[in-house]
């Protein structure tokens, strides 16, 4: 191994020894967040399971949401129904990327939307094995195209984009904020 490489696994084992990670943040907000959010998924999907009639509609909020059983064995809106494997391979694959990059991330508004991605995430693959590699979707959403029928984990992850998009306008708004505070020139101005 030559010195160039042994520095850089140098450099790398030193920034993830000196790296904050939130840990009592994520203890004490995210762990109840996980089982707060996980255990509303769960429930509904039973309760959806034992009370709803299959594929039938029945009036909720009519015109806007209703409540539709199905079992999708796909991804969103039913799609590679007919690859199981490809689709649970791939599930469990952006469940353990959004928990890995949950324990390393630093900011707090970005890990309660990685926590909700992968609370939807373990959800779901929860209930797939309870269901033969399907997802209990019970939630038609009927207001305007695209029509979908989905769940609260799915909820959970859709929530969990939107909060780390919020979060990533926050951090960018917070980097200009300290240039023009501190009176630095931007880089791409600088001539």
């Amino acid at each position: 191994m030559t010195a160039r490489s042994k520095q850089f696994f140098n450099d790398v084992k030193e920034h993830f020894k000196l790296r904050e990670y939130l840990w009592k943040y994520k203890l004490i907000v995210c762990l109840p967040i996980f089982c707060g959010l996980l255990t509303l998924d769960i429930i509904s999907k039973q309760l959806a399971f034992n009370l709803l009639p299959y594929n039938v509609q029945v009036p909720f909020l009519d015109g806007f949401i209703n409540f539709q059983l199905i079992i999708n064995k796909g991804i969103a809106f039913g799609a590679n129904a007919d690859n199981l494997a490809g689709t649970i391979v791939g599930a469990v694959l952006i469940t353990v990327l959004a928990l890995l990059l949950f324990l390393y991330a630093n900011q707090k508004v970005i890990i309660v939307g990685l926590i909700m991605i992968v609370t939807g995430g373990f959800g779901n693959l929860v209930d797939r094995m309870w269901n033969n590699g399907g997802v209990v979707d019970f939630l038609a959403w009927v207001l305007f195209p695209p029509y979908s029928i989905f769940n609260l984990a799915d909820m959970w992850v859709t929530f969990g984009v939107v909060v780390i998009v919020i979060g990533v306008i926050i951090s960018i708004i917070k980097y200009y904020r300290e240039y023009q505070k501190e009176g630095i020139a931007h880089p791409e101005r600088e001539e």
